[in-house]
């Protein structure tokens, strides 16, 4: 199995065991809720998070083992950001031969125009068209290679 996982691109590697490790985390707090507060009803809500994050880690390893990623690689042409606090909210990749804009999802940082970009998504994710551009609102990970992009 570690061969499998190995096979595995890094920002996919990265977001499955950060699922692991917050499934591991919500499990360490329902033991130590059930100890010291023997709150049953208490302990059975942490359980549904250690559930929920142990499910996602499962679901991720399991698509990513049986070959069910899309990868979309090409270079950003353009960066939405928030008015406030100048977050990104959209980004604009180039992938021939169409635009794709990507809603993000989180935090996105250091990323500039001509910066080559990877986007991970499950094989059933739906794109729409949408300003003449290809609409992506989800994804699995993202990966930002720095430097310019062949235009």
């Amino acid at each position: 199995m570690r061969e499998k996982f190995e096979k595995i691109p890094p920002p996919l590697q990265k977001q499955i065991i950060m699922r692991c490790g917050a499934a591991l985390v919500s499990l360490l707090l329902m033991v130590v809720s059930l100890l010291l507060e023997g709150n049953l009803y208490l302990s059975l809500s942490v359980l549904l998070f250690f559930a929920f994050y142990g499910f996602s880690a499962l679901q991720l390893l399991y698509r990513a083992v049986t070959d069910q990623i899309v990868v979309i690689r090409g270079h950003c042409t353009g960066l939405e950001k928030t008015p406030m606090r100048r977050r990104i909210k959209t980004l604009y990749l180039w992938s021939d031969p169409h635009t794709v804009k990507i809603q993000i999802a989180g935090r996105l940082r250091n990323v500039d125009e001509g910066d080559i970009i990877t986007v991970y998504t499950a094989t059933g994710t739906p794109v729409y068209e949408n300003e003449g551009c290809q609409q992506l609102s989800t994804y699995l990970a993202i990966d930002i290679l720095k430097g310019r992009g062949s235009k």
